[in-house]
């Protein structure tokens, strides 16, 4: 029996920083977990992700008084909890003296469970996020260590009524993962030492603790007869038991990183599906949108090479980089059946195969898979057509231009420059990817998808500019219109034949 009462509590959205507790979907850029291991640059997939997000709060003036959830959609199994250590929150204007009311920016730290869920859910694992909201001075994890079989327990026996899968048994947790992000592996080594009943743990993340100011504590966490060590750094020298991600292996994200604390920011926002779809904590969720089972991405134009990570949403293309001069050649394969709602693999590759393009034309979102028919052996889905070379031509861009600088913090470790408190990190979105595909997942009472909206209107050219078709997709890409797939590929198309049509 806990010693604390713990109740479900509501939490109002923060414009730009979270939307608060309930049911949330979005299109996000996922990495692709396949791209992880090895050395060469990391490739991503934007796809339709859910999650439910939920907060408690114990009946008592103590640390942890908030703690928040993150569940993935379609969640069938209640008894496996992952753990997850935020960094120590005074470097980024988290103030000690404001925690007992939740005053000042206290509320904000809830904007992890979107940040994690999404990723989860992505990754189809069985798994329910449990996050404690840790005062500096609470390096101990406070009460939690010492209580955290009965509090999570009750958490998730609530999570499982909230959900309406509540069988009437005795919820007992059956596995445990526990991570921590950057300098949050101070709690999690204390959590780790003095917690009881820890041989409910069997898997132990870390992401990027080695570039907080802590790192002696990344460098002894190793895999054990107990438990698997899940690492994740930005040093190759430091040994082959982590996953190694520097700056050079994020050149092909929408928004590239330019320094090594860009990086810290994007291992916490991308690692998180890597490592929930190698878990072997909880299985994964049937009919689930799998690691990578979104969408592909269609190979460039020019000659072979280094495939491409992303583009207009269909099959995976074939080509590699471009050439270095002339027209770029037709962009990837058409549409075709995705794997946005295959279940993931074993090995978390891939979800369902799609199509084979056809003669290199572009083809907007892919249609729904079906019922995870590839999720189980986790194979990549089948290539698009070759590209038709061309003696030039980039990459096709994924379909979105960010205006903001990749997301940081907000809790940078003492060692590297201080981030502003204020604006929270924010997303690089997909753009809209069209109807949601990934509500079945949902047992019981699924929330509505979003209605997907009409994009806007493709605007004229100013007075005077030219008014054919390329021109005005280009002002509408200028503009920040929402675009198609057909819009996008009239732009590049034009652009690059442009010097031949003479305007």
């Amino acid at each position: 029996m806990s010693l604390y009462t713990v109740t479900s509590i509501p939490l109002a959205a923060i414009p730009g920083v979270h939307s608060g507790t309930g049911t949330h979907q979005n299109s996000n850029w996922l990495v692709v977990p396949s791209s992880v291991p090895g050395r060469g640059k990391l490739q991503f997939n934007g796809a339709w992700v859910q999650v439910t997000t939920m907060l408690f709060q114990l009946n008592a003036n103590v640390v942890p008084n908030w703690i928040g959830v993150a569940i993935p959609n379609g969640i069938q199994d209640f008894t496996k909890a992952h753990i997850f250590f935020h960094p120590m929150p005074a470097q980024a204007g988290y103030k000690d003296s404001d925690y007992p009311t939740k005053a000042g920016m206290w509320p904000q730290l809830f904007y992890y469970m979107e940040r994690l869920g999404y990723q989860l859910d992505g990754a189809a694992r069985n798994q329910i996020i449990i996050m404690p909201f840790l005062t500096n001075a609470a390096t101990d994890t406070g009460i939690f260590a010492a209580n955290w079989t009965d509090i999570c327990t009750d958490i998730l026996t609530t999570v499982r009524s909230a959900l309406g899968a509540d069988d009437g048994s005795t919820l007992q947790i059956s596995q445990i993962a526990v991570s921590s992000y950057s300098v949050g592996i101070v709690y999690s080594a204390n959590f780790r030492a003095h917690a009881p009943n820890l041989n409910l743990m069997t898997e132990v993340w870390d992401f990027d603790g080695l570039f907080s100011s802590t790192p002696s504590l990344s460098q002894a966490l190793v895999t054990t007869t107990q438990y698997t060590a899940i690492k994740y750094d930005q040093n190759p020298a430091s040994g082959a038991a982590s996953y190694h991600v520097p700056l050079a292996r994020w050149s092909d994200y929408v928004a590239p990183p330019a320094t090594s604390l860009d990086v810290h920011a994007l291992i916490r926002d991308f690692m998180f599906l890597h490592a929930a779809s190698i878990s072997n904590v909880g299985g994964t969720i049937a009919g689930g949108l799998g690691p990578t089972g979104s969408s592909g991405s269609p190979g460039s134009s020019g000659t072979p090479g280094t495939p491409p990570t992303s583009g207009i949403m269909g099959t995976t293309g074939t080509t590699g980089t471009p050439g270095s001069s002339g027209t770029s050649g037709s962009p990837g394969g058409t549409t075709g059946t995705t794997g946005s709602s295959g279940s993931s693999g074993a090995s978390g590759q891939s979800g369902t195969t799609g199509t084979t393009g056809s003669s290199g034309t572009t083809g907007t979102t892919g249609t729904t898979g079906t019922a995870g028919t590839t999720g189980a052996t986790g194979t990549t889905g089948a290539s698009g057509t070759t590209e038709t070379s061309g003696s030039t031509g980039s990459p096709l861009a994924p379909p979105f231009s960010p205006s903001q600088p990749p997301p940081h913090g907000p809790m940078a470790p003492p060692n590297a420059p201080r981030l502003p408190p204020s604006p929270p990190p924010v997303y690089h979105p997909m753009p809209p990817l069209g109807p949601m595909p990934i509500a079945p997942r949902q047992p019981g009472k699924p929330p509505q998808p979003p209605s997907p909206s009409t994009p806007p209107a493709v605007q004229a050219p100013p007075s005077g500019g030219c008014e054919c078709e390329c021109c005005t997709a280009i002002a509408a890409m200028v503009s920040n219109v929402a675009i198609t797939a057909n819009t996008a590929i009239i732009a590049i198309t034009a652009i690059a034949t442009r010097g031949k049509k003479g305007h």
